[in-house]
């Protein structure tokens, strides 16, 4: 199935080419969520200071662009600032890092998907990313292993931080060529939505039946590899990734889900038997939760039962070891956090068994009332 992608240039490219929208840096940009793929070229805009303000005024929109599963690729820039604004402002999780001016050559890429980038074009850097207290990447790095290229799974979408390239014409407009049509190759496997095919009403009337009995058949399949390729990311993905998808699987489950707003303590809730609500808290994680790990659950679920006083559970949920093969993986819990989950009655959901659910459900082995109870606790 082929899918045309909408893309958007700010900064770089040329008007008269059809395959994107190009906006020059002194222009104010379209909706930035009407588009799928985005290419951002912030040297641009250090040309023209006072645009940083336009693009922070986009904020919300990029917000919208990453939940509508929207990816971005920035060629960075030095942090500035100009009138208060900066011009990283625009980023929606620009407080999840914080940007070091340095300059150097050195560049040691560490991601293997971005190898066509860093092999064809040249770079410099100017400026390193700290602080990093979101999940990501790390793609790239100067001699003292600082990240220079960071990928960060943000919402349901990604954004791709490159380097300076060298500045010179030639090589700016290699790597607009490059992202053009292999940017895409930088962000981990995305399963598609499934090859579903579809017939217009007249072409029913020139199928056999037995033509129709196949793709009938072709199409359950579809959907049922496209779902289990899909959940599969329950046991590798962290950070709104997989808050998003834990929340998709307990929808295919059949339970009512409400995300909770951005600065909330929790990340959603489910709604169990009678007035009973499940508080929970999703975390990909590198090894065991610890206690700071369960520290939003606890905060959410004694302001809710002791100040809304709301019947309320406690369930953490979590993909621990992620980077390492299931059946290598330690315990979910350190012993201390497992102390708090049972003196508060909280219930471990680890994302394995989440998949395993899933399996069951699709295969009719259980029923929405077992899941109920078993995230209540009571089986």
């Amino acid at each position: 199935m082929v899918i045309t992608l909408r893309i958007l240039c700010l900064g770089i490219g040329n008007e008269k080419d059809k395959r994107y929208k190009y906006i020059q840096n002194n222009v104010d940009p379209p909706t930035i969520f009407d588009y799928d793929y985005l290419i951002l070229n912030l040297p641009a805009y250090m040309e023209l200071s006072h645009m940083y303000r336009t693009l922070a005024q986009k904020r919300p929109e990029f917000d919208k662009f990453f939940e509508n599963n929207g990816v971005c690729v920035v060629i960075s820039e030095k942090r500035d600032i100009f009138y208060e604004s900066s011009n990283y402002d625009w980023c929606p999780f620009v407080d999840k890092f914080k940007i070091e001016n340095k300059y150097g050559e050195t560049i040691t890429f560490l991601d293997k998907r971005s190898r066509f980038i860093f092999e064809n074009v040249t770079f410099t850097w100017n400026h390193y990313f700290t602080n990093i207290t979101i999940d990501h990447t790390v793609l790239a790095t100067n001699r003292a292993n600082d990240p220079i290229s960071i990928l960060v799974p943000y919402r349901s979408g990604y954004c791709i931080f490159l380097p300076n390239p060298d500045k010179n014409f030639v090589n700016l407009e290699k790597l607009h060529e490059l992202l053009l049509s292999r940017g895409l190759q930088l962000i981990p496997e995305r399963v598609d939505a499934g090859n579903i095919v579809t017939l217009p009403s007249w072409a029913k009337l020139i199928a056999s039946q037995r033509e129709l009995s196949l793709l009938e058949k072709y199409n359950k399949l579809s959907e049922q590899i496209g779902k289990y390729s899909k959940f599969k990311q329950l046991y590798w993905e962290s950070g709104d990734s997989l808050e998003n998808l834990v929340i998709e699987a307990l929808k295919e489950l059949g339970l009512e889900v409400t995300k909770l707003p951005k600065g909330s303590h929790a990340d959603f809730e489910v709604k169990l038997n009678g007035d009973l609500i499940a508080v929970c808290e999703t975390k990909g994680l590198a090894g065991s939760a610890t206690l700071q790990d369960l520290r939003q659950l606890l905060d959410y679920y004694t302001e809710q039962r002791d100040i809304e006083k709301r019947s309320v559970k406690g369930i953490f949920i979590v993909n621990h070891y992620r980077n390492e093969e299931p059946s290598k993986r330690g315990d979910p819990l350190t012993k201390d956090a497992n102390d708090l989950m049972s003196k508060h009655g909280f219930q471990l959901l680890t994302t394995a068994k989440l998949y395993e659910l899933l399996e069951k459900h699709w295969n009719n082995e259980i029923t929405k009332e077992y899941l109920i109870s078993l995230l209540a606790g009571n089986l």
